[in-house]
C-alpha cells in the first residue's frame, strides 16, 4: 500500500469558503492588487490563503493559518501545509507579508506595511542633461514589477531616453 494517495485533490476555491467566514473582501482585494503590483500572480490557493492569514490575526504560525483555513473551509480541504510554506515565502519576499522569528524559533506572519513612498522615475534627455519627471503611475508599477522578478525592490528610476526624430521632449 502506497504512503501517499495516488490522486490528488484539487485545489481550493473561493466559493469553498463558508458563508459568513474568510477576511473582508475589501482588505484581501487591497492586498490581492499590493501581489499584483510586485508581480505575483494571484491564484485561487493564493487569495484563499490571504483569508486565512486575516482571519488568524496577526502574528499567526504557518499550522494555524492551516487550522483557520480548514475551519472556514465548506468541505474541510485546507491546501497543504506545503504549499501554505510556500506561498507565505514568496509573500514575505515580495513584502506583502512579515515574517517575525521567536526566542524560540518560530516564524510568526502578518501583514507588512505599504510602502507610502513613491517611486521617482525621472526622464533624461541624453542630448541636453534635461530631466523631465514621469508621472506615470504605470511606469512606476511595471518597474517595481519587473525588479521583484529578479529578488530586487527599485527606490528610484532614471531613464536616459534621446528625442524622437523631429520631436522635441517637452515636459507635459
Amino acid at each position: 500500500m502506497h504512503a501517499l494517495s495516488e490522486c490528488r485533490r484539487s485545489s481550493p476555491s473561493l466559493n469553498q469558503i463558508r458563508p459568513g467566514m474568510g477576511a473582508s473582501r475589501s482588505v484581501v482585494r487591497r492586498l490581492e492588487e499590493r501581489c499584483e503590483e510586485v508581480g505575483i500572480k494571484m491564484t485561487d490557493l493564493r487569495c484563499i490563503l490571504l483569508h486565512g492569514l486575516l482571519e488568524s490575526g496577526p502574528r499567526a504560525t504557518a499550522v494555524e493559518i492551516w487550522k483557520t483555513l480548514g475551519r472556514i473551509m465548506e468541505h474541510g480541504h485546507a491546501p497543504s501545509q506545503g504549499s501554505i510554506q510556500r506561498n507565505l515565502n514568496l509573500f514575505v519576499e515580495r513584502a506583502i507579508l512579515r515574517r517575525d522569528v521567536t526566542p524560540d524559533r518560530q516564524w510568526l506572519y502578518s501583514v507588512a506595511p505599504e510602502r507610502k513612498a513613491t517611486l521617482a522615475v525621472t526622464f533624461v534627455d541624453a542630448g541636453t542633461g534635461r530631466r523631465i519627471a514621469c508621472t506615470a503611475p504605470e511606469v512606476a508599477i511595471l518597474l517595481r514589477r519587473v525588479a521583484a522578478e529578479h529578488g530586487l525592490a527599485v527606490q528610484g528610476a532614471s531613464i536616459t531616453v534621446t528625442s524622437s526624430a523631429g520631436h522635441d521632449l517637452e515636459a507635459r
